[in-house]
């Protein structure tokens, strides 16, 4: 089974909706994309963590968990927890590490289009997730032990939902050399409109191929990331904090923005569903989901890689780590 762009968007946010993501699988040869949480029988009227984390490879991972109220379907967010990493090897599991999660929150956005094609962008308030970093050392399935309170005071009830930790990452991994993508640029279209859904687009960010920015002895950042078409309505914050950090450090690393599918054949209703429009993008850098952000070193290697929820600082000190 091949996964598309559109599918694995809700693993992040529509789980949490939801309360169970429920995405995974593959054809036996491919690896796990999605992390279920697996609790048996589901409790009730408890805080209930998910991993939101897709890609999970032996080594070190940037490591999400969610955390929903069942009761009232409503995120948790600015809890004080903890992890305690499980390989699950027996009937208990043998703890193999554990870790303090640091709470990020973001405000979700999407971009409108008018019937006039004026775009404007609405805030759909906030969503947030518990960040870690987990080195795990063997592939197989994994639990998780969410512990901590809430910021109200209220203590967890300990909860172990499991995922599955594969030998090599689906996607690239850090140290892959950065795929050579030649995507439409701002002289190959009319207007910007046709390559960005952005409320303001940046033409500065559509002046370089992917393929000439990496091979330009400069790191370079890739926001994969489509603000008018993003399910999850986390695309948006990303492109902003791409633009802040170009806004900042534009003249010291290459910035490059390119959307997930076709934006003009999207907009012309060519396309049944968006995966029909894919970018060739997408392909070329093994992507599940959206929206992504990649850092590229100056010798044209994955420095870091962000999916989902991410922050400024995050992508700032990444981007630090090569220029300092």
């Amino acid at each position: 089974m091949r996964f598309t762009t559109r599918s694995l968007l809700l693993p992040l946010l529509g789980a949490l909706a939801i309360g169970i993501a429920a995405c995974s699988g593959g054809d036996g040869d491919t690896p796990t994309e999605t992390n279920p949480v697996v609790l048996t029988p589901l409790p009730d009227d408890v805080l209930l963590p998910t991993v939101i984390s897709g890609d999970l490879a032996v080594g070190e991972n940037r490591f999400l968990v969610g955390l929903q109220d069942q009761e009232t379907g409503e995120l948790v967010l600015g809890a004080d927890l903890s992890f305690a990493f499980f390989l699950l090897d027996s009937d208990e599991g043998t703890l193999k590490f554990e870790r303090d999660a640091e709470p990020i929150v973001i405000t979700r956005s999407y971009t409108h289009t008018h019937e006039d094609g004026e775009l404007e962008t609405h805030e759909a308030g906030e969503v947030g997730a518990y960040r870690t970093t987990a080195d795990f050392d063997v592939a197989g399935l994994w639990g998780v032990e969410v512990s901590g309170t809430t910021a109200d005071g209220q203590t967890l009830e300990p909860l172990r939902p499991t995922f599955s930790v594969n030998e090599e990452p689906f996607g690239l991994a850090i140290g892959d050399p950065a795929p050579l993508s030649e995507q439409l640029l701002l002289s190959d279209v009319d207007d910007i409109t046709e390559i960005d859904t952005s409320e303001i687009p940046i033409p500065e960010q559509h002046d370089m191929t992917v393929a000439d920015a990496v091979t330009s002895g400069k790191p370079t950042v890739i926001a994969i990331t489509t603000p008018a078409f993003c399910e999850s309505q986390i695309c948006g914050p990303t492109k902003t904090f791409f633009d802040d950090l170009y806004s900042q450090y534009g003249d010291v690393a290459n910035f490059v923005h390119v959307e997930p599918y076709q934006v003009q054949p999207v907009r012309d209703g060519e396309c049944a569903q968006l995966s029909d429009c894919l970018n060739p993008i997408v392909d070329e850098w093994r992507l599940q989901s959206e929206p992504w952000v990649f850092i590229v070193d100056a010798e044209g290697n994955i420095a870091a890689k962000f999916d989902g929820l991410v922050t400024f600082e995050e992508l700032e000190q990444a981007l630090l780590d090569l220029i300092a």
